[in-house]
C-alpha cells in the first residue's frame, strides 16, 4: 500500500518515518552541497504517498534542513523519487529562522511559505515580514534568496511595502 496515514506519532518515530520520504545525509553544509542536506521532519501528524512522491505533515509541524528551521501547522514536502525539490508551508503565522551571511539571526514569517530546495529561495506570502538585525521588511509577498541573501518585496494595491533599515552593531 502506498498511501498511508499515521496519526500523532511520538517525534523519534515519525523522524525515522521520514527517512522512507528523504535520503539520509549528514546536515553539515560545510561538508556537502545544499542540494545533499538532509530534511529533518517532527509533526503530530504525517501522511505519504510514496508514489506521487508527497508528504503532507500537520499539527506543530517543524521542518529543519541544515541552518534553516521551518514551524508551521501544515507542511507539504513535495519529493519526487526521494528527492526533496519544493515545500509549501501554512500557519497563523508560519515561522523560518536562519542566520544570514554574517552569522547574524535572520527571523521570516508569513501566513504561507514555498520554499524551492534547489536554489533556496524562501516565498512569503501574505502578512510577510523578515528581520535581521538591520533590517525589517514587510509586504504582502517578499520573495529571499537565502544563499545570496537578496530580499524582493511587494505590496498590494491598498498596502505598501514597509522596510527599516538599523545601522549594524559595532
Amino acid at each position: 500500500m502506498t498511501d498511508r496515514i499515521l496519526p500523532r506519532l511520538p517525534t523519534l518515530a515519525a523522524g525515522a518515518l521520514c527517512g522512507l520520504l528523504v535520503a539520509v545525509v549528514p546536515t553539515s553544509s560545510s561538508a556537502q552541497g545544499a542540494a545533499d542536506l538532509a530534511v529533518h521532519i517532527s509533526a503530530d501528524s504525517a501522511r505519504m504517498d510514496e508514489r506521487r512522491g508527497i508528504g503532507t505533515y500537520s499539527g506543530n509541524v517543524v521542518v529543519t534542513r541544515g541552518n534553516l528551521t521551518l514551524r508551521a501547522d501544515r507542511i507539504i514536502i513535495h519529493a519526487p523519487e526521494r528527492r526533496p525539490v519544493r515545500m509549501e508551508a501554512e500557519g497563523n503565522p508560519v515561522r523560518a529562522e536562519s542566520p544570514d551571511l554574517d552569522n547574524q539571526p535572520r527571523v521570516a514569517t508569513a501566513q504561507r511559505m514555498e520554499y524551492t530546495f534547489d536554489d533556496e529561495v524562501l516565498l512569503l506570502l501574505r502578512d510577510a515580514r523578515v528581520q535581521t538585525v538591520t533590517e525589517d521588511a514587510r509586504g504582502d509577498r517578499i520573495a529571499y534568496d537565502l544563499v545570496q541573501d537578496i530580499i524582493s518585496i511587494e505590496g498590494t494595491p491598498t498596502e505598501r511595502v514597509h522596510i527599516t533599515i538599523q545601522p549594524r552593531p559595532e
